[in-house]
């Protein structure tokens, strides 16, 4: 890991997997899921990457071990074999090296919150919260999880995860960090194939509607192309499932960027849930200026900034008539398609990218406020 702990400040971006691999090969590829590492590392600052593989952590998978495992994270959110995993190989012990230790995960980032929780890690811990309480604990689960989380600080990147930890745990560290996408890799480019039209429908989080979606789908629509990772079942021919990952990287980012291009609009249907489900696509969709329809669920991120008919055509949640009726519209009208494509490729440049997510972390690390 080649970190010394010194005066200066050296903060090691903790990951699962993913991020190392494309670092290595080296070439051009979208930086928002480093949260800010390569702007800050570009810049001259101290900062590191590890990652789950890199320290070794495993222990055997036996049956008790999952049940164990299963129970713990349903009852408390607690993940007790990476626990155990830290533990037993003292690969906790690489953490003190740095000042402060930054996760994104959430498996990672209760582990390591228990682990500074008891003393046995010593650097900061700030967590990247996403998703992880959709709503308030019962009694028993609120107060292991304030004891897990009472020594550490927390960035979340939507402003109702912000409201709601901060009602949650009172007196807990919390900032908002507006997530960002690189908007030098997703841009607005000319399509690049000559194919029927179609609708790009794109996410692997379980809030994605895809049943709903594929139910109010009509013969009469474009041709919709779906790419998750998860089982999904369609028996309509003007519907393509595509299988996608971006961490296995079933798809390349280039290819990723070549649908968003080549498509007509983008449809993000989402069950209610106050995880900001849907934000990755959505910006990434709006940098390569693409007409965005999505659920209006209370995880929007930013309600100030994403306006209806503006920058985003919102429809109501779980709502077929609405889905419908907004395929209908983009289909039909397009000045207004060209009017949200321009005001979603204006909220990136101005907001939602990657360089001003970079400046609020330096800002919150680096001892300035925002």
């Amino acid at each position: 890991m080649n970190l010394k702990k010194n005066n200066e400040v050296s903060l090691l971006f903790f990951f699962k997997k993913g991020r190392k691999e494309r670092l290595i090969e080296n070439k051009k590829f979208p930086s928002e899921f480093l949260y800010g590492y390569k702007e800050l590392e570009k810049e001259g600052y101290n900062v590191h990457i590890l990652e789950e593989v890199d320290m070794s952590l495993q222990i055997k998978n036996y049956y008790f071990i999952k049940i164990i495992n299963l129970t713990s994270k349903i009852m408390f959110n607690f993940p007790i074999k990476l626990v155990l995993e830290f533990l037993l190989n003292k690969t906790y012990k690489q953490l003190n090296l740095a000042n402060t230790v930054i996760t994104t995960t959430n498996s990672i980032g209760v582990s390591l919150s228990f682990l500074k929780a008891i003393g046995l890690v010593k650097s900061k811990i700030v967590f990247i919260y996403m998703g992880l309480l959709n709503k308030k604990p019962n009694f028993f689960k609120f107060y292991i999880l304030k004891y897990i989380f009472r020594k550490v600080e927390f960035l979340t990147i939507s402003k109702e995860e912000y409201k709601f930890l901060k009602s949650l745990f009172l007196g807990c560290k919390v900032k908002y960090l507006p997530f960002g996408v690189d908007k030098e890799f997703w841009l607005p480019n000319p399509k690049t194939k000559k194919s029927d039209p179609y609708v790009l429908a794109v996410g692997n989080d379980l809030a994605r509607d895809w049943e709903l979606l594929i139910s109010s789908w009509e013969e009469g629509f474009p041709n919709l192309k779906i790419i998750s990772s998860l089982p999904i079942n369609n028996l309509k021919k003007n519907i393509q499932i595509i299988k996608g990952n971006w961490h296995s990287k079933t798809l390349t980012d280039e290819e990723m960027r070549d649908l968003y291009c080549n498509s007509e609009f983008i449809i993000i249907p989402l069950k209610e849930t106050l995880q900001p489900s849907g934000q990755s696509t959505c910006l990434q969709a709006m940098s390569c200026a693409k007409a965005v329809i999505m659920s209006k669920v209370k995880g929007i991120w930013d309600d100030n900034l994403m306006k209806h008919k503006e920058n985003v055509f919102f429809i109501r949640s779980g709502n077929r008539l609405d889905l419908k009726n907004s395929v209908k519209t983009l289909v039909d009208d397009i000045d207004l398609r060209e009017s949200l494509e321009r005001g979603g490729r204006n909220l990136i440049i101005s907001n939602f990218n990657s360089l001003n997510m970079a400046y609020h972390l330096k800002s919150y690390f680096f001892g300035k406020e925002y």
